[in-house]
């Protein structure tokens, strides 16, 4: 079962949910936190009171009070930047260094790579007819879980959080899950928004499962990038976004991640999606 998490003090998660509640047929199952619980075939729809960043291992919450365990676990969520750039966006949650918005410091959670991908491919056709950037972001915030999850986020502001075109998209996105045969990647340098490895994920047959920003990699621990490994099941190959980083960082992290059974893979090596 995946189950979508929606929070009452997110415009647009309360957004995404009725848009979701609109597009196809649910059936009320219970309560959780006081809220109902929708099921419509794989899916279920939780509504947690508080925000998604703090909300730590809602997965075992739900599954104690309802007695049913997730597989994955998605979160429909605001994306904030000061840019006000509207966008679309996943990435999983988890920490590199010190959390300083929810979750565990030094802590990721295990990635769902197929579903994830599956998810930005999905955002890109259901949003082709709005202007609205459709990436990965880096991993990054809480909550804390031990369950496969990932964000799927409407960006960057109230004007754009609460527009139904975007909540309308999204729940397309989430509701066309369908994860393919893809071989499994870390995706490592590059920006915030990885704009490299949403590409390669959009044109060429790679799933992504944790993206470690070029921001983090000058004082990243190698305990944080053996989880990156670790928390991204399935995963054999290495993606570098070389142009975002220093040659000798590149050099160093390549041959790290081949020692410990990773390939390092380009995008010309990759089978083309088209």
């Amino acid at each position: 079962m995946w189950l979508i998490i929606i929070s009452k003090n997110d415009t647009a998660s309360l957004n995404i949910s009725e848009n979701l509640l609109r597009l196809a047929d649910w059936n009320e199952k219970g309560e959780f936190l006081g809220n109902p619980v929708y099921e419509r075939e794989n899916f279920m729809i939780a509504t947690i009171n508080d925000e998604h960043l703090y909300h730590d291992n809602v997965d075992l919450e739900f599954y104690e009070t309802m007695g049913v365990k997730p597989e994955i676990v998605i979160f429909a969520s605001r994306h904030r930047s000061e840019s006000g750039l509207r966008s679309l966006t996943v990435h999983t949650p988890g920490n590199f260094s010190k959390a300083e918005l929810g979750g565990k410091s030094e802590e990721l959670v295990p990635s769902c790579p197929l579903h994830l991908t599956s998810a930005l491919r999905n955002l890109k056709v259901s949003g082709q007819e709005l202007d609205h950037k459709v990436s990965f972001e880096a991993t990054h915030h809480g909550p804390y879980l031990e369950t496969p999850a990932f964000y799927i986020e409407i960006g960057s502001d109230e004007s754009c959080w609460v527009e139904e075109v975007a909540g309308k998209a999204i729940a397309e996105a989430i509701l066309s899950i369908k994860p393919e045969e893809d071989p499994i990647a870390v995706g490592v340098g590059g920006g915030h928004y990885a704009p490299r490895i949403t590409d390669v994920a959009l044109q060429s047959k790679l799933s992504f499962g944790h993206i470690i920003p070029s921001y983090a990699l000058d004082d990243i621990k190698e305990e944080m990038l053996e989880k990156a490994m670790d928390k991204t099941p399935g995963a054999e190959y290495v993606y570098f976004h070389r142009k975002a980083m220093k040659k000798s960082r590149y050099r160093e992290l390549r041959t790290w991640f081949e020692n410990r059974g990773l390939t390092p893979v380009s995008q010309k090596d990759l089978e083309s999606r088209k």
